[in-house]
């Protein structure tokens, strides 16, 4: 039996919401934006949180919120900063099939025209590139799978997520 959850790793703008919502439809999943959850569940937006409590206050909200999330036939799109808890990611690989949605620097960075205020957690002191630099690694490391991206259409994506999903045997 397969690992009954998928969690999108990956920088903002790869597309995990999209790729997600695509994805548990297309495998009669839920479908969890982790952004949407935290707006809906406390009321403000992750700049906003950013902005008035600061990054690590974030980060530990973004993790609170994400162990409460009910794991079972989920599709979920957390935040590009998710990577930066070993403990939850941890967790998260030991319940569900973690795919880094990957691009290159370049596309990213032509689809985050609205960076600043996007809530990227390390974008108040860091580049853009800085921080792709710093997770790539990250993102790679905690993967099951890395999906590159890169001149392929949202089905392509999807259907080669599904494809190694269902391949995938969870470990005894």
């Amino acid at each position: 039996m397969r690992k009954e959850s998928i969690v999108l790793i990956g920088m903002s703008g790869t597309g995990k919401s999209t790729i997600g919502l695509g994805l548990a439809k297309a495998l009669a999943f839920n479908f969890t934006d982790l952004d949407e959850y935290i707006r809906n569940k406390d009321g403000q937006t992750i700049q906003s949180i950013i902005d008035d409590k600061g990054e690590d206050a974030l980060l530990l909200l973004e993790k609170q919120r994400m162990y409460e999330l009910n794991m079972k036939h989920r599709v979920i799109a957390p935040g590009g900063s998710i990577i930066y808890h070993p403990d939850l990611m941890k967790y998260l690989k030991e319940r569900s099939f973690l795919v880094h949605l990957d691009d290159t620097f370049e596309n990213i960075k032509g689809r985050l025209k609205n960076a600043s205020t996007r809530g990227i957690v390390g974008f108040k002191s860091k580049s853009l590139r800085e921080i792709y630099d710093e997770r790539q690694p990250l993102y790679s490391k905690y993967a099951d799978i890395i999906v590159n991206q890169e001149g392929k259409s949202k089905e392509k994506v999807i259907k080669e997520i599904m494809k190694h999903h269902l391949m995938v045997e969870p470990a005894s």
